[in-house]
């Protein structure tokens, strides 16, 4: 499990940013495809520099507002890139590249002109999105001439369940209702807060709905998760779970399975299904600039 994690724990954050919105802020539904809709945009300028290996002061972060032109990521994997440029937003595994891909960590920033964030801000969400995971996906072909494709295989997923005992996460409270009484006030964001320790990762989440669980879950275990927990509502909650540089510690949390049934209620059950698996053809690694 501890292989598992390393390959995929500088995943998540990118994943909410890329798939989800800016930051670690998830909104309520994926991206959605739009046949009609061909997206152009592309970064001016683009800053790689190695990060240094993970140790307890690892802390993987990403900031992709999608109505600006702005991404900045801190100890992201390539792997992560690719998986938040191509995500289908089950968290698709993927299937091939170097051994480097998942455990080599990148600092960058990303930048265009205030042409292009005026184009931005007038854009829908969602198409303000699918410009942002385009020049995500133009900038791994061009400095790191990735090639991929998608193949159905019979593959390890994760159905998500209620654990015996019941949930262990605290609901959400509900957001106020506006003073001036103009209906009920939209619901919060779920919100991902990470760090490290000598014990492994800590992640505080809030306002999350299962949905944003679901996809935390499967960008730390590497394959889709599943939600079956019929769960409506939203919920706060502390998930504490080992990390490679914490495996030779004898107080090191405990695996994140074991963690997510411990300390959240939740059980991820083991099954075979066909699932698509993002293959990778070829990837470098990006001249540093």
């Amino acid at each position: 499990m501890f292989r598992v994690v390393q390959r995929h724990i500088g995943v998540f954050a990118v994943l909410f940013a890329f798939a989800l919105g800016p930051c670690l802020h998830a909104q309520s539904t994926p991206i959605v495809e739009e046949p009609g809709y061909t997206p152009t945009f592309t970064f001016d300028v683009v800053s790689i520099h190695l990060a240094p290996p993970p140790d307890f002061n690892f802390h993987p972060s990403a900031s992709n507002p999608p109505h600006s032109s702005r991404f900045d990521g801190k100890d992201l994997s390539l792997e992560s890139l690719v998986q938040g440029a191509y995500d289908s937003n089950d968290h698709a595994p993927i299937s091939g590249g170097p051994n480097w891909l998942g455990n080599t960590f990148y600092n960058l920033q990303c930048r265009s002109d205030e042409a292009a964030d005026a184009r931005l801000a007038k854009l829908s969400d969602n198409e303000a999105r699918l410009e942002k995971r385009n020049a995500i996906r133009v900038l791994l072909a061009e400095r790191m001439n990735l090639k991929t494709h998608f193949e159905t295989r019979n593959s390890l997923v994760y159905n998500l369940v209620i654990a015996k005992g019941g949930v262990k996460m605290i609901v959400a409270p509900a957001p106020s209702s506006p003073a001036n009484g103009e209906g009920p006030p939209p619901p919060s964001p779920a919100d991902f807060k990470s760090r490290s320790s000598q014990r492994g990762m800590e992640v505080v989440g809030t306002d999350s709905s299962m949905r944003a669980i679901a996809i935390f879950l499967s960008s730390m275990v590497g394959t889709s998760v599943i939600d079956k927990t019929g769960l409506t509502g939203t919920y706060n909650y502390t998930l504490q779970f080992g990390a490679p540089w914490s495996e030779s510690e004898p107080d090191s949390w405990p695996p994140i399975l074991t963690a997510a049934q411990e300390q959240l209620g939740l059980k991820l059950e083991a099954v075979h299904e066909p699932i698509p698996i993002l293959v990778i053809d070829h990837i470098m690694k990006p001249t540093e600039n």
